[in-house]
Formats: structure tokens, C-alpha cells, sequence
């Protein structure tokens, strides 16, 4: 997706932001587009907006744009981004590797927003992100073997002699990224999460509106 593009569907996704609303903020290069874009929006229309942040990066970013940062079991819109998107509208998630603190926040959301151009829709999911407890590295790994090929995500360290280091997020877990093919995305998602040592994995598949395929362009 091409940086206009990005600008164009967060603009989109912007307006349909409401005075007061609490709002749902992914994390991604799309949904930064979208925050910058309702900063914008709150500063020429004074508006007051109040923003659940799925990342340090999205709170930052929501800080800089007049967003009050609020923790609220109640959250009337989220806006994100997706790895993949399927015909039935179930989604990949967690390449960034935020997937957890995306989950919580997008199941809570009485309307999702998904912002993913073209390049994003397949016929099948076929990446797959697994959060994992460090401590479930090994059973986990060995767990998910029975659904697809799963691989440790690492890091280049800083410092050349460090080597490669294991991916930790936020939340202080590690990351599975897993190729396979899911004939039953919301079988699929609950079984996944009943692996031990798994704490979430990427499938979403709660309703969602998606924007993009021709939505992108404002009116």
C-alpha cells in the first residue's frame, strides 16, 4: 500500500470518528495515518476524543495528535490494520507483533474498522501469529507443528556480537509466526488459544467493517 493510500483510508476512517467517542487504536504504519488524521480533525473542529491504545507506539503517536489516553472497558469504535483479509472478512493479524493488546481491545469495540487495501485480501488465511508465554516456547512450539510450519520470531541485535535475539513484546511474550492454511478461521482461533503457554493468536474473527478495495478515496 503506497503512502497516499494509507492517507486516504485513514482519512476516511477519521471522519467517521464522533465528538467524545472513545476509540480503539491499532498499531501500523495504515492506522498511524488514521491517528494523524483525527488529530487533525480534533484540532480544526475541537473535538474531544479519547483513544484505547494498542502499543507504547500508538500511545505516543495518539499524545502528539490531542487524543486523551483513557482506560475504558467501554469503547465505542476501533480502527486497525490486518496482515490478511479473507472473502468472509476474517483476518490475520499480529505481523507487528501486537496482536494481544490488539485482540483485547478490537473484541471490545462495539464497531471494528479495518483498514487494508487490496494487497491484503486473500482467499485463504495463511499466516498465522501465535503469542506464547516464554516458558511455553518449546511445548508450544511443538503444539502448533500439528497446524502448520511455526517459526520463533527473533531479532537482529544491536550489537553485532549479540546475534539474533527472540522477539518480546510488550506484554513481555514471544512470537510464533506460523504458515499454514485455515479452512475454519473461528475453529481454528479457539483452538489455537487452547494450546498451554499460548496467550492469544492473530485470527480475528469478530464483524468488522473493512475499508479498502475502492474505499479509500475521500467523498
Amino acid at each position: 500500500m503506497s503512502q497516499e493510500e494509507k492517507r486516504r483510508l485513514g482519512s476516511v476512517a477519521a471522519r467517521m470518528v464522533e465528538d467524545g467517542m472513545v476509540v480503539g487504536l491499532g498499531t501500523g504504519s495504515t492506522t498511524a495515518e488514521f491517528i494523524k488524521a483525527l488529530g487533525t480533525r480534533i484540532q480544526e473542529e475541537e473535538m474531544t476524543v479519547y483513544g484505547v491504545p494498542t502499543s507504547y507506539q500508538a500511545q505516543l503517536l495518539a499524545e502528539q495528535n490531542s487524543i486523551n489516553i483513557v482506560v475504558s472497558d467501554r469503547i465505542d469504535m476501533a480502527v486497525d490494520g490486518a496482515d490478511q483479509v479473507d472473502p468472509h472478512e476474517n483476518l490475520s493479524k499480529g505481523g507487528g507483533g501486537a496482536l494481544l493488546k490488539e485482540k483485547l481491545v478490537d473484541y471490545r469495540a462495539d464497531v471494528l474498522i479495518i483498514l487494508a487495501d487490496s494487497s491484503k485480501f486473500v482467499n485463504v488465511l495463511t499466516d498465522v501469529y501465535v503469542e506464547a508465554h516464554p516458558q511455553a516456547i518449546h511445548s508450544a512450539f511443538r503444539a502448533l507443528e500439528e497446524y502448520g510450519t511455526p517459526t520463533l520470531r527473533t531479532v537482529k541485535g544491536k550489537d553485532i556480537e549479540q546475534g539474533d535475539q527472540l522477539f518480546i513484546t510488550e506484554s513481555g511474550n514471544v512470537i510464533f509466526d506460523m504458515e499454514t492454511t485455515v479452512q475454519d478461521p473461528p475453529d481454528m482461533e479457539r483452538t489455537l488459544n487452547q494450546i498451554p503457554g499460548v496467550m492469544e493468536n492473530g485470527i480475528f474473527t469478530r464483524d468488522c467493517m473493512v475499508l479498502g478495495k475502492g474505499h479509500g478515496s475521500p467523498g
